[in-house]
């Protein structure tokens, strides 16, 4: 019911590119700055949308045009080469010539769903010519990938996240070009560096040999992301025909024991390992992916536990972040009273309720 508002405010046919995000009346943002991973998210969804047959007409259009404009403007065949971070929507300059291992993820999912939208076998090439890129720039000597094109520090459990996420959508969708089994690496990665036994919860941030030091902010731990993973894990273990029940009941059930206020349904942005907020906010995507853990767990369990607690969350987020708004649009963070924050309406939100509603659709 929110696509009319995204299909004709996030699009800007003069440039042919998605917009960063909407203002609070649900007007385009002006800004020209666009960010490679929120123009590779939305052209994710719109593809993915396409695909799924939902999608209100010209989508699959937009998002085909944005993927060469972003192409043409942010990718760099250097002999170290990957998509730019940022670049001007108008000009097509680059901002930031940094490659990110971030972004180039969200470009691999966004080719997946692309060649899976329309059959054209040069989003095929596209693929491999990015993920060579990932290696070729990125790939770190202690496992996994740097942060970026430049070393940067703390490394971050994140974008390896989002490089899983992107190599499921590849197994899922076209195991004959899926990478010589990147998503068992970065899976093994999960267990051996980001969750290991040793390390206590999910952290998100660590030093150059993935150690845990609050030198490099390893004690500040995100929830949503723990309920992410769950998402992911149990994607995971449907292709793989395993189960990962004990790790994803540990995931969820630590995101929803230090993640939470008493009284509140909602998990806050940033906490530490006892559950001290670290932050006073509570963004939208933060919801979405304890939904969908919430869904994975009811649907890999058949525990109505799960169920239930989702109908609540639910109830609870259309009654603050989509209450009073613009037609199409949301309150994308709240305080701790519930009341909303934000500045504006990131399109990346939209990634995180269409992956949503793209699950409850399987």
């Amino acid at each position: 019911t929110r696509w009319r508002k995204w299909v004709q405010q996030a699009y800007d046919a003069p440039s042919g590119q998605f917009i960063e995000c909407l203002q609070l009346d649900g007007s385009p943002d002006p800004n020209q700055t666009v960010r490679t991973r929120t123009a590779a998210r939305l052209i994710y969804v719109y593809a993915h949308a396409s695909a799924l047959g939902v999608a209100p007409a010209g989508s699959l259009t937009m998002a085909e045009q944005a993927f060469a404009n972003l192409h043409r403007s942010a990718w760099k065949n250097s002999p170290r080469p990957g998509y730019a971070r940022t670049f001007h929507r108008t000009t097509g300059l680059v901002i930031d010539p940094v490659r990110d291992l971030y972004d180039n993820a969200c470009v691999v999912l966004a080719l997946s769903w692309l060649l899976s939208a329309t059959g054209k076998r040069h989003y095929a090439e596209k693929i491999d010519a990015t993920i060579n890129a990932i290696d070729a720039t990125l790939k770190d000597p202690f496992s996994g990938w740097a942060e970026d094109s430049l070393g940067t520090l703390p490394r971050r459990q994140n974008p390896h996240m989002h490089y899983f996420e992107a190599q499921l959508a590849l197994c899922e969708q076209h195991p004959s070009i899926a990478h010589s089994k990147m998503e068992k690496a970065i899976f093994a990665l999960f267990r051996t560096h980001l969750f290991g036994a040793c390390h206590g919860p999910l952290r998100e941030n660590f030093g150059p040999r993935w150690e845990i030091d609050d030198l490099y902010g390893s004690g500040r731990l995100e929830p949503g992301h723990m309920c992410e993973w769950v998402w992911l894990i149990r994607r995971y273990g449907a292709l793989t025909n395993m189960t990962h029940d004990a790790l994803c009941d540990d995931l969820l059930t630590t995101a929803l024991t230090i993640g939470r206020s008493e009284g509140s349904l909602f998990l806050q942005d940033q906490v530490t390992a006892n559950g001290t907020p670290l932050l006073p906010s509570r963004r939208l995507w933060s919801q979405v992916e304890m939904l969908k853990a919430l869904l994975s767990q009811h649907r890999a369990l058949g525990q109505d536990r799960y169920r239930q607690d989702a109908e609540a969350l639910a109830s609870a987020m259309f009654a603050t972040y989509f209450r009073s708004v613009p037609e199409g649009c949301w309150h994308d963070m709240l305080d701790g009273q519930d009341r909303p924050i934000a500045k504006t309406i990131p399109a990346s939100s939209l990634y995180h309720l269409w992956t949503l509603v793209a699950d409850l659709m399987v």
